[in-house]
């Protein structure tokens, strides 16, 4: 029973091409077989016995088991040949023998030679029509002649009537079955086309959405090497307002916009906030503005701006196209002729001190995340140079003072012995040590200085010559209170007419604050670049990082002939959750899919955000089994209920997987689209799930 089983379920091939024909072919043969069958019945238990008729019949049912068993192993051509010639045999052996040229089995002839056409090809319809004309007549002489070889028992004209009826039926159902299933062939590749069309449609708003990221990419680039060279400029101790200008250009030409301003905020004589210009600059296709958009000088809440300062201090950008603002600030910005605004902020370590922005005259714009964490970086730039303009000034106050009261040698100033006995120190230097003057006859600078300081003077105090008698060091030095604090010493030796060293002056100088300055601008140009390198929403890297360590990873992989595999992940049904839950819903569900991405990684994995609601994973020598084991592991974890904006949600995503075998002859845009046509097929599969392409197959193409 398993075996008929078999043998009678549609055939499933793999490919659509072979599907549709296998499954016509398919319906015609159990079709045949049950008329067969009940022709079978007929000759046997209405009709007059004969022998010759009842085995034709039963061989026409083996060759029907037959043609469904090769369907069943893909032989569809086989299959149909041996179904039209075998068939119109039995039936030539039929009409030569018993029937003749009046009997039913010529229009199973003519059937046959019908479905040689639709199952085989036009050549086979040509050549049995021929043989079944000839044969035909051959039946026809031996009929008028000395008559059949089997021909004694005629059916009677009810049967003949019969049997012609099951005919025409049978041709009526064949026809009715091939007018369907060729409708329904036409519906599935219109259905195709229909998809096909779709898809490039998609592939046409991913090119432009990659246009678009790579303008961002270039814009914010061109503003990275802006900040490094007024950092640069900055650190060269160069002009603050020279800096500030040529920033300002630099920046306005990077991200293509016709103005950029700076305003320091100041509180107003009625205690109001308010701001000033410092700097502006206009690009040369700039309108003529006869005054800035606040002007030179405006208080927030005066000029419709009452809730910037909230939004600044928030460490929080202001951008968007003058439409969208409320009134009075929109009739301002049209007054102005401003159609797009942004504006972020500067701080001077927690304190607020202005903004920097960027309007365009010519044409609205959607400012980008990445244009916008650039100009963050522009503004903690700034505000780090403001701050170290702070302290300069306050270190040039000092060192005025330390000029007027040089005579009371207000800096750190010693003079010993080359032997450490001290002969002479200042009021300041004492305190910082914590010496007292009572005791100063029986000091030696060994008896205070800290233990591991005592190496160092000794080899400075060695490096001094008659030809070299000055050497300047830069040591953190210990005060009295514990306090640990960068110093610069100046040590000058004396040497008398022989050469021989007399004594050493040592003059030091606090420039902890100058320290800490510097650092803090180091650390804020390191912060800018890893803004360049960061997705600010998911903390994961952004698509130009990830695809850095992916081209990394690839010359790895090629140079020691190590595994890699790609899995790209998109989140189901995203706008769905935006739109039921609102978009900060949807941004709480990025961030939890970033951070289970990153509990489910090895340590040297990479993973990123590509772009939208898709992420990427880099696994360096990961196989494709355990690429696909990854995968499906973080679908589960991201299929866990969890917590988002208050709501118990389940997230859904569906995984590509792609993976570069050892010492396999690829690339890595291969692979990537090999990534993405994996991920596609999960989309299509019902979402929820994994799919894996493995290695490129050899002449492979993409």
């Amino acid at each position: 029973m398993y075996v008929f089983r078999r043998v009678f379920q549609a055939p499933e091939l793999g490919s659509e091409g072979q599907n549709t024909p296998a499954k016509l072919l398919h319906s015609i043969v159990l079709v045949l077989f049950g008329l067969t069958g009940l022709f079978f019945l007929f000759y046997s238990l209405l009709a007059s016995p004969n022998l010759l008729n009842q085995g034709l019949i039963f061989a026409a049912m083996l060759v029907e088991l037959f043609v469904l068993h090769q369907l069943r192993a893909g032989r569809i051509l086989i299959a149909g040949r041996v179904l039209v010639y075998a068939l119109w045999a039995l039936m030539m052996i039929s009409i030569l023998t018993s029937d003749g040229v009046r009997g039913s089995s010529v229009l199973g002839q003519f059937l046959l030679v019908v479905l040689s056409g639709l199952l085989v090809s036009e050549s086979t319809t040509l050549i049995l029509a021929v043989l079944s004309i000839g044969g035909n007549y051959i039946a026809m002489l031996l009929e008028d002649g000395p008559g059949l070889l089997l021909a004694g028992n005629q059916l009677s004209l009810p049967t003949y009537w019969a049997l012609q009826a099951g005919y025409l039926l049978l041709a009526l159902g064949l026809v009715m079955l091939f007018t369907r299933t060729r409708r329904a062939t036409l519906a599935e590749q219109q259905s195709s086309q229909d998809a096909l069309l779709d898809h490039v449609d998609e592939l046409r708003e991913a090119k432009a959405r990659l246009e678009i990221s790579q303008r961002d990419l270039r814009r914010r680039e061109e503003v990275l090497a802006a900040l490094r060279d007024t950092a640069e400029l900055l650190l060269r101790d160069g002009s603050f307002d020279v800096a500030a200008g040529q920033m300002l250009r630099d920046l306005g030409t990077a991200i293509e916009v016709e103005r950029v301003f700076l305003y320091e905020n100041y509180t107003g004589s009625d205690g109001r906030l308010c701001a000033r210009m410092r700097h502006e600059w206009h690009g040369p296709h700039a309108a003529p503005r006869k005054r800035p958009i606040g002007g030179r000088w405006f208080c927030y809440e005066e000029v419709g701006f009452g809730h910037w300062p909230e939004v600044l201090q928030a460490d929080r950008a202001i951008k968007g196209n003058a439409m969208d603002f409320p009134e009075p600030a929109r009739g301002l910005l049209q007054a102005r002729g401003v159609l797009s605004l942004m504006a972020v902020p500067i701080f001077l370590g927690q304190e607020w001190w202005g903004f920097i922005g960027f309007d365009q005259s010519r044409r609205e714009r959607e400012w980008s995340p990445a244009e916008e964490d650039a100009l963050r970086g522009a503004g903690g730039i700034l505000g780090g140079a403001i701050e170290r303009l702070r302290v300069e000034a306050a270190l040039n106050r000092s060192e005025m003072r330390y000029l007027g009261i040089l005579q009371d040698q207000f800096d750190l100033i010693c003079r010993f012995k080359p032997d450490g006995k001290l002969i002479f120190a200042n009021d300041s230097y004492l305190r910082f040590f914590g010496l007292q003057r009572k005791d100063f006859e029986h000091l030696s600078v060994w008896d205070y200085l800290q233990p591991e300081h005592h190496e160092l003077l000794r080899k400075r105090m060695a490096s001094l010559t008659p030809e070299r008698p000055v050497i300047t060091t830069h040591i953190l030095t210990r005060r009295m209170d514990g306090a640990r604090v960068w110093v610069d010493w100046t040590e000058r030796a004396f040497f008398n007419e022989a050469g021989e060293l007399q004594e050493i002056q040592t003059v030091g100088r606090d420039v902890n604050e100058q320290m800490r300055l510097r650092k803090q601008l180091e650390e804020n140009l390191a912060r800018t670049e890893n803004l360049a390198m960061t997705d600010e929403l998911t903390g994961l890297l952004n698509r130009r990082a990830i695809m850095e360590h992916a081209e990394a990873e690839w010359q790895r992989a090629e140079r020691e002939g190590s595994a890699l595999s790609l899995v790209l992940l998109d989140v189901d049904h995203l706008k769905a959750i935006n739109d039921t839950y609102g978009h900060l819903v949807g941004d709480q569900a990025l961030s939890h899919i970033a951070e289970v991405m990153r509990g489910g990684m090895r340590r040297y994995d990479w993973a990123g955000r590509w772009g939208g609601d898709e992420f990427l994973l880099i696994l360096p020598g990961a196989e494709n089994s355990v690429a696909v084991q990854v995968a499906e592991r973080l679908r589960v974890r991201l299929s866990a209920p969890s917590l988002l904006g208050g709501q118990g949600l389940e997230m859904r995503a569906s995984l590509g997987v792609a993976s570069k075998a050892p010492r396999a002859e690829d690339s890595l845009e291969h692979l990537l689209a090999r990534a993405d046509e994996a991920l596609y097929e999960a989309k299509q599969a019902g979402r929820d799930r994994v799919a894996s392409i493995g290695h490129a197959r050899p002449g492979a193409h993409i």
